[in-house]
């Protein structure tokens, strides 16, 4: 029964983090570029250096969050899609309550707290497809369609490297210059992505819908294997669906980097300035 129970324990773990733990790792990388982002930011225009991506950056980190507060049946309380005035460094907030013996509201606290990666990125994508749609049709051949693989392993980090050369290529091209819709595309991905990074009272607040989703996946799995059933090609399908998470994380990424190259711009550039008055 022992050995059961631990190889139904390994399913589970590899099945959360299929489902999510890319999400969470993505998260991370977001959140490291933010910090500095932000940081290179105020550094170097003060505070107000904040809102010059925030006025729109926030309010879509926000709507993630209310977006999942609906899907999962939550009640918003109360809800502050941008505060200029916080004296705390709080930019916005969504208060929510639930039912704590809901089992589908308690694992809903899971995607509330991941909600601003979502709507970061289909605002991304959305950017994409209206402003840029050349680029938008090389991300959905060469990033979703032509990635195939089930499993995470080196080739298909070799797909998502090129694909991620060809799409950055696609968007930072002559043509694009010249074009007024690219440049807004440009200003509102940097605000985007210069908020899409979960904070600490997110994660906190993902912490309970995450423990309460790996002990339902662990009974589903129990159960499955005492009546022997095969959930290998729910694993296969699994792996195919990390490949296309991946390439949609990746653009959160690439706009991530890039805002933060901007930042470090920005900050060598009044460094500069500032010795000269020294």
């Amino acid at each position: 029964m022992s050995e059961i129970i631990l190889s139904v324990f390994k399913i589970s773990i590899i099945e959360i983090f299929y489902l999510t733990g890319l999400i969470l790792i993505a998260g991370l990388i977001l959140g490291l570029f933010e910090r500095v982002s932000n940081n290179l930011m105020q550094r170097s225009l003060g505070r107000k250096g904040i809102f010059i991506t925030a006025w729109l950056g926030t309010p879509i980190h926000e709507l993630g969050h209310a977006a999942m507060c609906i899907i999962f049946n939550h009640n918003i309380t109360r809800i502050k899609l941008l505060n200029t005035k916080s004296e705390n460094g709080v930019l916005g907030y969504v208060e929510h309550s639930y039912n704590p013996s809901s089992l589908y509201q308690r694992i809903g606290n899971l995607f509330i707290g991941l909600g601003p990666i979502f709507s970061g990125i289909g605002a991304l994508i959305a950017g994409m497809y209206f402003l840029v749609p050349r680029s938008f049709k090389v991300f959905k051949v060469f990033v979703l369609e032509g990635i195939n693989n089930d499993k995470i392993d080196v080739n298909l980090a070799g797909s998502l490297f090129k694909a991620s050369g060809v799409l950055i290529k696609s968007i930072f091209n002559i043509s694009n210059l010249s074009s007024i819709n690219f440049w807004i595309f440009i200003i509102t991905a940097v605000c985007i992505s210069s908020h899409i990074a979960l904070s600490k009272a997110d994660i906190k607040g993902a912490k309970d819908g995450f423990i309460v989703l790996f002990v339902f996946i662990f009974i589903i799995n129990f159960l499955l294997r005492y009546f022997s059933i095969s959930t290998a090609h729910f694993i296969i399908q699994l792996g195919r669906y990390n490949a296309h998470l991946i390439s949609v994380l990746l653009i959160a990424i690439i706009f991530s980097g890039f805002t933060l190259a901007i930042s470090f711009i920005f900050y060598v550039s009044f460094s500069v300035k500032n010795r000269r008055y020294i």
